[in-house]
């Protein structure tokens, strides 16, 4: 008894090593096991199934498809190109998801989507990389509302779209929070100066 008693009140530096390592491992593996679970959806760390995600945010009978703040990138917006979802979707929303040049080139080459009349980009990556080759798609024929708002932006990627054709029965373009020069706000006005309403601040 009197062993154990002085073993118990030994304080923690005095105890042996191995129960200083054990409780350091013990610690290690549930902040590796919490920082897992939380990794990206579609980023390889945890498995999910992407077409459910897609469906949670169908709205309106499956005409409106809200993916606002879910950070699918590149590779989830390949996925959903790839889904027969997108075919029947009118409104598209993919604010905040991380959706860099090379995404933005999936979207400009994807199956045409005649069913798509509004697009909402805003506050993603698509630079002017990724601007010139979604100004040169074919992918949306009935389009009536683009926004590129915050989007990296600069005067190559605008001008493009001010010469683009591929949006004939475009309506509305927001191209607030880019990095524009003045001259190119000019040249935006007078190419696009048809359009109901840009928005260029």
């Amino acid at each position: 008894m009197k062993t154990w008693t002085m073993m118990a009140e030994r304080p923690l530096a005095a105890r042996p090593a191995s129960w200083t390592t054990l409780a350091l491992v013990c610690l290690w593996l549930l902040f590796t096991g919490a920082a897992h679970a939380q990794g990206d959806i579609f980023g390889g760390k945890k498995t999910v199934d992407v077409e459910a995600v897609f469906k949670e945010g169908l709205k309106k009978r499956g005409t409106v498809l809200d993916l606002a703040g879910k950070k699918i990138g590149d590779e989830g917006l390949k996925k959903l190109l790839a889904s027969p979802l997108a075919t029947k979707v009118k409104q598209l929303d993919l604010r905040y998801n991380e959706i860099s040049p090379e995404g933005a080139k999936a979207l400009a080459a994807a199956p045409p989507l005649p069913e798509l009349t509004v697009l909402i980009l805003r506050h993603n990556f698509f630079a002017d990389e990724g601007t010139v080759a979604f100004a040169k798609t074919s992918s949306f024929p009935n389009l009536k509302i683009l926004e590129l708002g915050w989007n990296e932006i600069r005067d190559a990627g605008a001008l493009a779209l001010g010469e683009s054709q591929a949006f004939p029965k475009l309506g509305k373009l927001d191209l607030r929070g880019n990095f524009l020069a003045g001259t190119t706000k000019d040249a935006l006005r007078k190419s696009l100066g048809h359009l109901k309403s840009l928005k260029l601040y």
